[in-house]
């Protein structure tokens, strides 16, 4: 009997051990590293990948930047269909190995794409048990394919340029990305990328690098237009962005000075005039002397002050030009609507459904109160 038991359990104890029966390779994978997807015509859309190849990563020949003896250490390639998922699979019959996208870390969407609505892509990606949320969304003109196929200097692995440019900026997800779109009263945006050829003179060694240039704005998942470098600023200021960056502001005819934005917070407020909303935005910036270049006396509290308004001045227009030309094409970039739906929710029930025609009439003032708080080591002069 005792016999009999001992095979039972022996039995059961070798299914136990069968091992990994529907275990996956790591040489039968492809590491997707980053994505682009375009809109070719109606109903048909290009997806890119970019795939690192393994055999071409380091060793003697290599270079950095896409370069090597074997043609670079990654691989794009692209696929076409009537919707993400049949580019995929098209995609995936010239490739020895399985998609897999648990590294992807950078989505680019292409300005066609972007302008016919994105929820419906973004959607495949939230599908995929593989994918990743804290993936980086990105925009850019024209195809998205073309950023993949940039040779920036600094990486060997574009991709993995665009992911550290995106953490250095605003550093959208598309966590983020969805869950602004689903807010009511609440636009977003996406940072958007583009190529630019190296700087370098009359050198021969110039590539395609990669740069972060301006915004594109959203009304839902709908691209409407993309920041001029005045509006650019104007929405770092209103999403509370601008704090470590370098700021440049003219004083005189000729002169500029540069701080560096230490601390910044907008605080907005609400009234209700004739029954309609208007809105108070009330910017704080604090910030440290970089460069005076017109050598002004900033003890001198008339001159200081004199600085301190043209700083405000300018950063004040910047804001207003975002607003005025984002609610002109029906976007709520701020979330003015958002904030009526927190705090004054029985207000938004009754003007939620013409909202986006109270965007253009929408009284909006803007208080900025700048504050420099350091000033440069005015250094020795020449002859002392």
């Amino acid at each position: 009997m005792f016999k009999h038991k001992a095979f039972f359990l022996l039995c059961i104890c070798s299914f136990l051990l069968s091992g990994c029966w529907d275990r996956v390779e790591v040489n039968d994978l492809a590491y997707v590293i980053a994505t682009g997807f375009d809109k070719l015509e109606e109903n048909k859309f290009q997806v890119s990948v970019q795939v690192p190849l393994p055999g071409a990563m380091g060793g003697e020949g290599s270079s950095g930047g896409g370069g090597g003896t074997s043609g670079g250490p990654y691989y794009v390639d692209s696929g076409i269909g009537r919707n993400v998922r049949e580019g995929n699979d098209e995609l995936q019959q010239r490739m020895s190995r399985r998609l897999y996208f648990a590294h992807r870390r950078v989505l680019i969407l292409g300005e066609e794409l972007a302008r016919g609505g994105f929820e419906k892509t973004l959607d495949v990606v939230l599908e995929q048990p593989e994918s990743r949320l804290s993936a980086y969304v990105l925009l850019t003109h024209g195809d998205a394919i073309n950023i993949l196929n940039a040779t920036p200097h600094f990486e060997k692995l574009p991709a993995e340029g665009l992911r550290e440019m995106a953490k250095m900026g605003v550093g959208l997800t598309v966590k983020g990305l969805m869950v602004d779109i689903e807010r009511p009263g609440k636009d977003s945006f996406v940072p958007v990328v583009e190529t630019a050829t190296t700087q370098n003179a009359e050198s021969e060694d110039k590539k395609e690098e990669i740069k972060l240039d301006g915004f594109g704005i959203l009304s839902d998942d709908k691209l409407k237009f993309f920041t001029t470098a005045q509006e650019t600023l104007g929405l770092l200021w209103i999403i509370n962005e601008a704090a470590g960056n370098n700021y440049t502001f003219k004083v005189g005819e000729k002169d500029e000075i540069n701080v560096r934005i230490q601390e910044s917070k907008i605080n907005p407020s609400y009234n209700k005039h004739d029954q309609k909303p208007s809105f108070s935005l009330k910017l704080d910036v604090k910030a440290k002397m970089m460069q005076n270049e017109p050598a002004l006396n900033l003890d001198d509290e008339d001159i200081y002050e004199s600085v301190k308004t043209e700083m405000e001045k300018q950063i004040k227009e910047e804001v207003l030009a975002l607003l005025d030309h984002s609610h002109k094409e029906g976007s709520d970039i701020y979330g003015f609507g958002w904030y009526l739906y927190r705090h004054e929710h029985s207000q938004w029930e009754d003007w939620k459904d013409d909202w986006e025609s109270f965007l253009e009439e929408l009284d909006i003032k803007v208080d900025v109160e700048a504050e420099i708080k350091k000033t440069i080591n005015p250094g020795i002069k020449i002859g002392e």
